[in-house]
Protein backbone atom coordinates (compact mmCIF):
# COMPACT_ATOMS: atom_id res chain seq x y z
CA UNK A 1 0.00 0.00 0.00
CA UNK A 2 3.08 2.35 0.81
CA UNK A 3 4.42 1.85 -2.69
CA UNK A 4 1.61 2.52 -4.74
CA UNK A 5 2.14 6.32 -3.30
CA UNK A 6 5.76 6.52 -5.14
CA UNK A 7 5.33 8.27 -8.36
CA UNK A 8 7.83 8.39 -10.85
CA UNK A 9 8.49 12.09 -12.17
CA UNK A 10 8.54 12.70 -16.07
CA UNK A 11 10.77 16.41 -17.18
CA UNK A 12 8.98 19.31 -15.96
CA UNK A 13 7.27 21.56 -18.58
CA UNK A 14 7.19 25.17 -18.75
CA UNK A 15 4.04 26.30 -19.88
CA UNK A 16 3.31 30.08 -20.68
CA UNK A 17 -0.14 32.14 -21.63
CA UNK A 18 -0.44 35.88 -22.54
CA UNK A 19 -2.90 38.63 -23.12
CA UNK A 20 -3.92 42.14 -23.08
CA UNK A 21 -7.09 43.53 -21.94
CA UNK A 22 -10.44 42.21 -23.21
CA UNK A 23 -10.74 45.93 -24.48
CA UNK A 24 -8.15 45.48 -26.94
CA UNK A 25 -10.09 42.33 -28.47
CA UNK A 26 -7.30 40.14 -27.18
CA UNK A 27 -8.38 37.55 -24.87
CA UNK A 28 -6.04 35.10 -22.85
CA UNK A 29 -4.02 32.37 -25.52
CA UNK A 30 -3.82 28.87 -25.12
CA UNK A 31 -0.75 27.52 -22.71
CA UNK A 32 1.55 26.74 -24.57
CA UNK A 33 4.99 24.41 -23.55
CA UNK A 34 8.38 26.87 -23.71
CA UNK A 35 10.87 24.74 -22.06
CA UNK A 36 11.12 20.99 -20.42
CA UNK A 37 13.37 20.90 -18.05
CA UNK A 38 14.94 17.81 -16.04
CA UNK A 39 12.92 17.57 -12.68
CA UNK A 40 16.34 18.92 -10.61
CA UNK A 41 15.91 21.94 -11.87
CA UNK A 42 14.31 24.44 -9.68
CA UNK A 43 14.50 28.03 -11.87
CA UNK A 44 14.01 29.29 -14.90
CA UNK A 45 14.40 32.68 -17.17
CA UNK A 46 12.55 33.56 -20.07
CA UNK A 47 14.50 35.57 -22.30
CA UNK A 48 11.61 36.34 -24.85
CA UNK A 49 8.90 37.51 -22.57
CA UNK A 50 6.07 38.40 -24.84
CA UNK A 51 5.29 41.89 -25.30
CA UNK A 52 1.75 42.02 -23.77
CA UNK A 53 -0.02 43.47 -20.53
CA UNK A 54 0.03 39.98 -18.73
CA UNK A 55 2.29 37.03 -19.06
CA UNK A 56 0.99 33.45 -16.76
CA UNK A 57 3.59 31.10 -16.25
CA UNK A 58 3.41 27.72 -14.77
CA UNK A 59 5.07 24.38 -14.15
CA UNK A 60 3.56 21.18 -15.16
CA UNK A 61 4.44 17.66 -14.55
CA UNK A 62 3.55 13.92 -15.69
CA UNK A 63 3.49 11.22 -13.24
CA UNK A 64 2.61 7.78 -12.79
CA UNK A 65 1.47 5.38 -9.47
CA UNK A 66 3.80 2.54 -9.09
CA UNK A 67 1.93 -0.72 -9.03
CA UNK A 68 -1.12 1.23 -11.11
CA UNK A 69 -2.31 -2.08 -13.42
CA UNK A 70 -3.29 0.55 -16.07
CA UNK A 71 -0.60 2.49 -15.79
CA UNK A 72 -2.43 5.77 -16.00
CA UNK A 73 -0.74 9.05 -16.32
CA UNK A 74 -1.50 11.91 -14.17
CA UNK A 75 -0.67 15.80 -14.26
CA UNK A 76 -0.37 18.24 -11.67
CA UNK A 77 0.06 22.32 -12.57
CA UNK A 78 2.04 24.51 -9.98
CA UNK A 79 0.71 27.78 -8.98
CA UNK A 80 0.41 30.41 -11.45
CA UNK A 81 3.28 33.35 -11.49
CA UNK A 82 2.17 36.63 -13.20
CA UNK A 83 4.26 38.45 -14.94
CA UNK A 84 2.48 42.14 -15.77
CA UNK A 85 4.39 45.25 -17.81
CA UNK A 86 2.38 48.71 -18.46
CA UNK A 87 1.70 49.06 -22.88
CA UNK A 88 0.13 52.09 -24.42
CA UNK A 89 -1.97 49.97 -26.77
CA UNK A 90 -4.26 50.94 -29.79
CA UNK A 91 -7.22 48.39 -31.40
CA UNK A 92 -5.75 49.57 -34.93
CA UNK A 93 -2.67 50.95 -36.79
CA UNK A 94 -3.15 54.88 -36.02
CA UNK A 95 -3.07 56.84 -39.46
CA UNK A 96 -0.72 59.35 -37.97
CA UNK A 97 2.60 59.81 -35.71
CA UNK A 98 4.03 63.03 -35.48
CA UNK A 99 6.57 64.58 -33.27
CA UNK A 100 6.01 67.69 -31.50
CA UNK A 101 7.64 70.71 -33.30
CA UNK A 102 8.24 71.88 -29.58
CA UNK A 103 8.64 69.48 -27.45
CA UNK A 104 10.51 66.34 -29.35
CA UNK A 105 9.31 63.98 -26.26
CA UNK A 106 5.82 64.33 -27.23
CA UNK A 107 4.43 62.47 -30.32
CA UNK A 108 0.70 63.03 -31.35
CA UNK A 109 -1.45 60.26 -32.69
CA UNK A 110 -4.55 60.00 -34.77
CA UNK A 111 -6.01 56.76 -33.68
CA UNK A 112 -9.32 56.29 -36.01
CA UNK A 113 -10.52 52.81 -34.05
CA UNK A 114 -14.19 53.28 -32.28
CA UNK A 115 -15.19 57.28 -31.74
CA UNK A 116 -11.63 58.39 -32.82
CA UNK A 117 -8.94 59.64 -30.65
CA UNK A 118 -6.19 62.07 -30.67
CA UNK A 119 -3.62 61.11 -28.53
CA UNK A 120 -0.54 62.44 -26.84
CA UNK A 121 2.32 60.34 -26.01
CA UNK A 122 4.70 61.72 -23.59
CA UNK A 123 8.09 59.35 -24.06
CA UNK A 124 9.69 60.57 -21.22
CA UNK A 125 6.65 58.90 -19.32
CA UNK A 126 6.03 56.28 -21.45
CA UNK A 127 2.45 56.93 -21.00
CA UNK A 128 -0.68 58.65 -23.21
CA UNK A 129 -0.69 62.15 -21.31
CA UNK A 130 -3.77 63.56 -22.57
CA UNK A 131 -6.65 62.09 -24.82
CA UNK A 132 -9.16 64.00 -27.18
CA UNK A 133 -12.54 62.13 -28.02
CA UNK A 134 -14.34 62.45 -31.53
CA UNK A 135 -17.65 60.69 -32.63
CA UNK A 136 -17.09 59.07 -35.46
CA UNK A 137 -13.48 57.58 -35.68
CA UNK A 138 -14.26 56.36 -39.90
CA UNK A 139 -14.97 60.30 -40.48
CA UNK A 140 -11.66 61.61 -39.18
CA UNK A 141 -8.83 62.44 -42.17
CA UNK A 142 -5.87 60.74 -42.10
CA UNK A 143 -3.73 63.45 -41.63
CA UNK A 144 -3.78 66.33 -38.82
CA UNK A 145 -2.01 69.87 -38.98
CA UNK A 146 0.24 71.30 -36.18
CA UNK A 147 0.00 75.09 -36.57
CA UNK A 148 0.87 77.47 -33.90
CA UNK A 149 0.86 75.35 -31.14
CA UNK A 150 -2.40 74.33 -32.20
CA UNK A 151 -3.37 70.66 -33.48
CA UNK A 152 -5.92 71.02 -36.38
CA UNK A 153 -8.12 67.74 -36.96
CA UNK A 154 -10.93 67.46 -39.81
CA UNK A 155 -13.51 65.23 -40.58
CA UNK A 156 -14.49 64.24 -44.12
CA UNK A 157 -18.12 65.82 -43.54
CA UNK A 158 -16.06 69.67 -43.13
CA UNK A 159 -15.74 69.90 -39.14
CA UNK A 160 -12.63 70.82 -38.31
CA UNK A 161 -11.21 70.87 -34.82
CA UNK A 162 -8.94 73.09 -33.61
CA UNK A 163 -7.54 71.63 -30.11
CA UNK A 164 -4.70 73.16 -27.68
CA UNK A 165 -0.78 71.05 -28.56
CA UNK A 166 -0.46 70.76 -24.74
CA UNK A 167 -3.87 70.77 -22.08
CA UNK A 168 -6.05 69.23 -25.44
CA UNK A 169 -8.24 71.92 -24.53
CA UNK A 170 -10.92 72.45 -27.90
CA UNK A 171 -10.00 75.80 -28.30
CA UNK A 172 -12.24 76.14 -31.72
CA UNK A 173 -14.35 74.35 -34.11
CA UNK A 174 -14.92 75.20 -37.48
CA UNK A 175 -17.64 73.96 -40.26
CA UNK A 176 -16.82 74.80 -43.60
CA UNK A 177 -19.20 74.30 -46.29
CA UNK A 178 -18.37 71.24 -47.68
CA UNK A 179 -20.97 69.12 -50.48
CA UNK A 180 -19.12 66.23 -50.95
CA UNK A 181 -15.89 65.30 -48.57
CA UNK A 182 -12.83 66.88 -47.05
CA UNK A 183 -10.36 64.78 -48.19
CA UNK A 184 -7.58 67.26 -47.54
CA UNK A 185 -6.44 70.62 -45.59
CA UNK A 186 -4.55 73.11 -44.83
CA UNK A 187 -4.21 75.79 -42.13
CA UNK A 188 -2.17 79.15 -43.16
CA UNK A 189 -2.66 81.95 -40.59
CA UNK A 190 -6.72 83.20 -40.69
CA UNK A 191 -7.62 81.09 -43.32
CA UNK A 192 -8.21 76.71 -43.15
CA UNK A 193 -7.63 76.04 -47.11
CA UNK A 194 -9.68 72.71 -47.94
CA UNK A 195 -10.41 69.91 -51.16
CA UNK A 196 -13.96 69.22 -50.67
CA UNK A 197 -13.92 66.04 -53.18
CA UNK A 198 -12.10 67.81 -56.12
CA UNK A 199 -12.83 71.68 -55.34
CA UNK A 200 -10.19 74.01 -53.81
CA UNK A 201 -12.07 75.96 -51.13
CA UNK A 202 -11.07 77.84 -48.02
CA UNK A 203 -12.60 78.91 -45.06
CA UNK A 204 -11.79 82.15 -43.16
CA UNK A 205 -11.82 82.15 -39.71
CA UNK A 206 -12.29 85.50 -38.32
CA UNK A 207 -16.07 85.31 -40.40
CA UNK A 208 -16.72 81.73 -40.05
CA UNK A 209 -17.66 81.82 -44.25
CA UNK A 210 -16.55 79.32 -46.96
CA UNK A 211 -15.90 80.51 -50.13
CA UNK A 212 -15.12 78.14 -53.33
CA UNK A 213 -12.72 78.87 -55.62
CA UNK A 214 -12.50 77.68 -59.15
CA UNK A 215 -9.45 75.19 -59.22
CA UNK A 216 -9.96 71.90 -58.83
CA UNK A 217 -6.52 70.14 -57.26
CA UNK A 218 -7.20 66.15 -56.68
CA UNK A 219 -4.57 66.03 -53.92
CA UNK A 220 -4.26 63.68 -51.03
CA UNK A 221 -2.36 65.40 -48.90
CA UNK A 222 -2.06 69.38 -48.10
CA UNK A 223 0.64 70.71 -46.28
CA UNK A 224 1.36 74.74 -45.19
CA UNK A 225 5.35 75.16 -46.08
CA UNK A 226 5.37 78.90 -45.30
CA UNK A 227 3.10 82.29 -45.10
CA UNK A 228 1.08 81.77 -48.52
CA UNK A 229 2.92 78.62 -49.69
CA UNK A 230 1.19 75.23 -49.72
CA UNK A 231 2.75 71.80 -50.55
CA UNK A 232 0.22 68.92 -52.52
CA UNK A 233 0.98 65.71 -52.25
CA UNK A 234 -0.53 63.29 -55.27
CA UNK A 235 -0.63 59.76 -55.73
CA UNK A 236 2.68 59.89 -57.91
CA UNK A 237 3.55 63.68 -57.41
CA UNK A 238 3.90 66.90 -55.56
CA UNK A 239 3.24 70.75 -56.62
CA UNK A 240 4.04 73.74 -54.43
CA UNK A 241 1.34 76.67 -54.97
CA UNK A 242 1.39 79.99 -52.85
CA UNK A 243 -1.96 81.63 -52.02
CA UNK A 244 -2.31 85.23 -50.29
CA UNK A 245 -5.65 86.71 -49.44
CA UNK A 246 -5.10 89.80 -51.61
CA UNK A 247 -5.09 87.49 -54.72
CA UNK A 248 -6.88 84.29 -53.90
CA UNK A 249 -10.81 85.07 -53.19
CA UNK A 250 -13.76 83.54 -54.06
CA UNK A 251 -13.96 82.37 -57.82
CA UNK A 252 -10.74 84.82 -58.68
CA UNK A 253 -8.45 82.81 -56.80
CA UNK A 254 -5.51 81.75 -58.37
CA UNK A 255 -1.94 81.20 -57.39
CA UNK A 256 0.76 83.42 -56.59
CA UNK A 257 3.31 81.30 -57.17
CA UNK A 258 3.25 77.71 -59.05
CA UNK A 259 5.86 75.20 -58.99
CA UNK A 260 5.34 71.69 -60.79
CA UNK A 261 8.60 69.41 -61.00
CA UNK A 262 9.84 67.71 -64.04
CA UNK A 263 8.15 64.44 -64.03
CA UNK A 264 11.06 62.48 -64.31
CA UNK A 265 12.12 64.37 -61.08
CA UNK A 266 10.39 63.64 -58.08
CA UNK A 267 7.54 62.59 -59.74
CA UNK A 268 8.16 59.42 -60.88
CA UNK A 269 6.68 56.07 -60.32
CA UNK A 270 7.38 54.78 -56.70
CA UNK A 271 8.93 58.00 -55.01
CA UNK A 272 5.98 60.00 -53.65
CA UNK A 273 3.07 59.01 -51.43
CA UNK A 274 0.50 60.82 -49.63
CA UNK A 275 0.76 58.33 -46.75
CA UNK A 276 4.43 57.66 -46.38
CA UNK A 277 6.50 61.54 -46.09
CA UNK A 278 8.89 62.80 -43.32
CA UNK A 279 11.30 65.79 -43.43
CA UNK A 280 14.50 66.12 -42.66
CA UNK A 281 14.80 68.11 -39.42
CA UNK A 282 15.75 71.32 -41.65
CA UNK A 283 13.63 70.54 -44.66
CA UNK A 284 16.08 70.37 -46.91
CA UNK A 285 15.40 66.91 -47.81
CA UNK A 286 12.30 64.54 -47.26
CA UNK A 287 12.00 61.06 -47.76
CA UNK A 288 8.41 59.12 -49.06
CA UNK A 289 7.08 55.38 -50.53
CA UNK A 290 7.62 52.00 -49.39
CA UNK A 291 10.93 52.25 -51.13
CA UNK A 292 12.30 54.71 -49.07
CA UNK A 293 13.05 57.20 -51.92
CA UNK A 294 14.82 60.21 -50.35
CA UNK A 295 14.06 63.79 -52.63
CA UNK A 296 16.00 67.00 -52.05
CA UNK A 297 13.87 69.88 -52.02
CA UNK A 298 15.55 72.32 -53.57
CA UNK A 299 15.97 70.46 -56.91
CA UNK A 300 13.00 67.87 -56.61
CA UNK A 301 15.50 65.07 -57.41
CA UNK A 302 15.99 61.68 -56.00
CA UNK A 303 19.42 60.74 -54.11
CA UNK A 304 18.80 57.65 -53.92
CA UNK A 305 16.04 54.40 -52.35
CA UNK A 306 16.70 52.52 -49.36
CA UNK A 307 15.25 49.82 -51.10
CA UNK A 308 17.85 49.59 -53.82
CA UNK A 309 20.89 48.76 -50.67
CA UNK A 310 18.95 46.38 -48.49
CA UNK A 311 16.36 44.60 -51.03
CA UNK A 312 13.49 45.42 -48.22
CA UNK A 313 10.23 47.71 -48.01
CA UNK A 314 9.97 50.16 -45.58
CA UNK A 315 6.36 51.13 -43.49
CA UNK A 316 7.67 54.60 -42.38
CA UNK A 317 10.95 56.67 -41.40
CA UNK A 318 12.20 59.17 -39.04
CA UNK A 319 15.11 61.19 -38.89
CA UNK A 320 17.15 62.06 -35.86
CA UNK A 321 19.11 65.19 -35.32
CA UNK A 322 22.78 64.16 -36.73
CA UNK A 323 20.80 63.13 -40.01
CA UNK A 324 20.32 59.04 -39.20
CA UNK A 325 17.13 57.93 -40.99
CA UNK A 326 15.73 54.82 -39.16
CA UNK A 327 12.82 53.07 -41.21
CA UNK A 328 10.74 49.98 -40.35
CA UNK A 329 10.99 47.49 -42.50
CA UNK A 330 7.84 45.57 -43.62
CA UNK A 331 6.89 42.05 -42.41
CA UNK A 332 9.61 41.86 -40.49
CA UNK A 333 10.88 42.88 -36.67
CA UNK A 334 13.54 45.14 -36.89
CA UNK A 335 14.41 48.78 -37.97
CA UNK A 336 16.73 49.43 -40.10
CA UNK A 337 19.48 52.53 -38.90
CA UNK A 338 21.17 54.39 -42.48
CA UNK A 339 23.86 57.11 -41.44
CA UNK A 340 23.94 60.21 -43.10
CA UNK A 341 25.62 59.00 -46.24
CA UNK A 342 23.12 55.95 -46.49
CA UNK A 343 25.21 53.51 -45.11
CA UNK A 344 22.61 51.00 -43.01
CA UNK A 345 25.31 51.09 -40.09
CA UNK A 346 22.84 49.19 -37.63
CA UNK A 347 19.70 46.63 -37.30
CA UNK A 348 17.59 46.74 -34.69
CA UNK A 349 15.47 43.64 -33.35
CA UNK A 350 12.16 44.46 -32.08
CA UNK A 351 9.05 42.57 -29.80
CA UNK A 352 6.25 43.99 -32.48
CA UNK A 353 6.32 44.57 -36.11
CA UNK A 354 7.64 48.23 -36.24
CA UNK A 355 5.40 50.87 -37.74
CA UNK A 356 6.28 54.29 -36.87
CA UNK A 357 9.64 54.74 -35.19
CA UNK A 358 9.72 58.02 -32.63
CA UNK A 359 13.51 59.57 -32.02
CA UNK A 360 13.05 60.59 -28.81
CA UNK A 361 15.99 62.10 -26.00
CA UNK A 362 15.28 59.12 -24.09
CA UNK A 363 15.95 56.52 -27.07
CA UNK A 364 14.46 55.15 -29.73
CA UNK A 365 10.51 54.26 -29.12
CA UNK A 366 8.17 52.58 -32.01
CA UNK A 367 4.42 51.99 -32.81
CA UNK A 368 4.44 48.23 -33.23
CA UNK A 369 1.77 45.67 -35.24
CA UNK A 370 1.00 42.41 -33.27
CA UNK A 371 0.51 41.14 -36.45
CA UNK A 372 2.43 41.76 -40.19
CA UNK A 373 1.30 44.93 -41.96
CA UNK A 374 1.72 45.33 -45.82
CA UNK A 375 1.26 48.97 -47.68
CA UNK A 376 2.75 49.17 -51.20
CA UNK A 377 1.60 52.61 -51.77
CA UNK A 378 -1.43 54.74 -52.35
CA UNK A 379 -0.18 54.52 -56.26
CA UNK A 380 -2.09 50.97 -56.18
CA UNK A 381 -5.15 51.91 -55.11
CA UNK A 382 -4.40 50.61 -51.45
CA UNK A 383 -5.88 52.33 -48.39
CA UNK A 384 -3.63 53.55 -45.52
CA UNK A 385 -6.06 51.76 -42.90
CA UNK A 386 -4.62 48.46 -40.75
CA UNK A 387 -7.18 46.37 -38.70
CA UNK A 388 -4.23 45.17 -36.51
CA UNK A 389 -4.15 45.90 -32.88
CA UNK A 390 -0.66 47.65 -32.06
CA UNK A 391 1.48 48.60 -29.17
CA UNK A 392 3.92 51.22 -28.21
CA UNK A 393 7.48 49.19 -27.93
CA UNK A 394 9.98 50.93 -25.91
CA UNK A 395 14.23 49.61 -25.88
Amino acid sequence: AECSLIRYLNRLKILRKEKNTEESGNNISEAVVIANLPTTETTYKDLDIPYKLEVTYFVRINYRILNDPELLTYTLDSDEQIYKRDLVLFGKVPVQVQQDPVDSNIFHILDKSGIGFLKQYSSAKKTITQSKKFTNGWQLNNKFHIYNNEVYVASTDGVISKINANSYETTGNYKTETKDILNAFAVDGDRVYYQDRDNWKYYTIATGISNSTSMTLGTIYAETLSDNKILFLYTQGLTIFGFSPEICNTLDCSPDTSYNPPYNAAQSKCKIDPYIFTWQPNKQKFISSYQGWVINFSTFKPELNLNSITGKNYFQFAYDKDGNIFATVQGEKIIHKFNSNYELVDTIKTKLYPLFPMVTENGLQVVGAYKQVSYWGYFYGYEFNFDVECAIETF
